[in-house]
Order: C-alpha cells, then structure tokens, then sequence
C-alpha cells in the first residue's frame, strides 16, 4: 500500500496534497542524485574499460554492474513511494538463471543493466533542469506572495520597480493583485511538479523496471 495518498482533484486542492509535495521533493533532489548517479557510470565505465586488460578487470566491472543494478532497485522504489504508487515493480537485482554462472553472464548481457546505466547518465541534466525550473518559479511565486506585505513598509504612493520610483494611485491594489498572482502560481507549480514527476516516471519504466 502507497505510504502517501494520491492527489486530490480540483487546481487549489493540489495545495493538500502530500503527494504533490512529496514529487517536489523528489524532482529537487533528482540534481543532487543525478550528479552523483552520472559520477557513478562514468568512473564505473572509465575504469571498467581501463581495467579490462587485466585480470582484476572482470571482477571489478561484474561488481560495477551488479551495483548498477542495486542503484536502479533503490531508484524504482523512490520513484514508486514519492511520485508513482502505480508505476511497475524494480527489476530484481540479478538477472534469472540456472545458477551463479548463469546469473553472472545474464549480469552482462541483460539490457536493463546497459539502460538503467542510460538512466543514470540522463538524470543529471534532467535533475538540473527539473530543479532550475522548479526554483525559478518558486522564487517568483513567493515574492509575488510577499507583495502585499511589501506595501506595509514602501513608502505611500510609491512601488520600487527594479530601483525605479513608480508613482501609482493604488499601490495596494496593485500588490494585493501580485500577491493573488503568487497564490494563483503555487497550485501551478505542484500541478507541474506532478506532470514532470509523471514523466520521470515514465523514463524510469523504460529504462529501469520491467514492462
């Protein structure tokens, strides 16, 4: 059973949803996973083929692979618990087989090894941009928010525009229409949040679990 409930319906009832903040949570800390999941394969994948010339080649990349497929476990299930409680089971962490031997030598030649390495190589720039975008708008959702509180402390008949004096007749009025503009934007950025979420998650099916 999902530890988190599924959204609600309706634009503003996304404000109570655990959910959608459990999936922002998840797409801020997909940059932070990312760099060290792209860290990760490339040094894997660098010292695997630096290595392949030498006897300690082959244990050091079956041990690369093999933790490959763990990250990608541990990642599914994240992905399943914070975004998508519907998304399919991991992958198990070896591949099936009559034996040790044969379980190893599927470890290589099992695609969803190779594609949950291209999974982890695309979560970088899909982490970056998922937090970059997400920040921005946040940024400027909070201080659209803060504009009514902005207007107990400017001086009357005055609206600082990047350091320009605006003379205005209802400067209140004004703010008080930013701060229903930032009220408007935080159930757009959950709502995003869901969609970009939804979208990991379907990258994550085709690449690290099964169909």
């Amino acid at each position: 059973m999902p530890a988190i409930a599924a959204p609600l319906t309706g634009y503003f009832a996304i404000l109570a949803s655990p959910r959608a903040y459990a999936t922002l949570g998840y797409l801020f800390l997909s940059m932070a996973t990312g760099i060290f999941a792209f860290t990760f394969a490339v040094t894997g994948l660098s010292l695997s083929l630096g290595l392949a010339v030498l006897i300690v080649g082959i244990p050091f990349t079956l041990g690369f692979l093999a933790l490959t497929r763990v990250l990608a476990v541990a990642e599914a299930n994240l992905l399943r618990v914070l975004v998508d409680p519907l998304a399919p089971a991991a992958a198990p962490l070896l591949p099936e087989g009559t034996g040790w031997s044969a379980r190893i030598r599927s470890l290589v030649t099992d695609r969803r090894t190779w594609s949950s390495l291209a999974y982890f190589l695309l979560l970088l720039p899909l982490g970056i941009a998922y937090a970059n975008v997400l920040a921005a708008l946040l940024i400027v959702a909070l201080g659209l928010l803060a504009a009514p509180l902005v207007a107990l402390f400017a001086a009357p008949g005055t609206v600082s525009v990047e350091g320009l004096q605006l003379m205005v007749n209802h400067p209140f009025v004004i703010l008080s229409l930013c701060g229903l503009a930032g009220a408007f934007l935080v159930p757009l950025i959950l709502h995003l949040g869901m969609r970009l979420g939804r979208f990991q998650s379907w990258v994550a099916k085709h690449l690290l679990v099964r169909e």
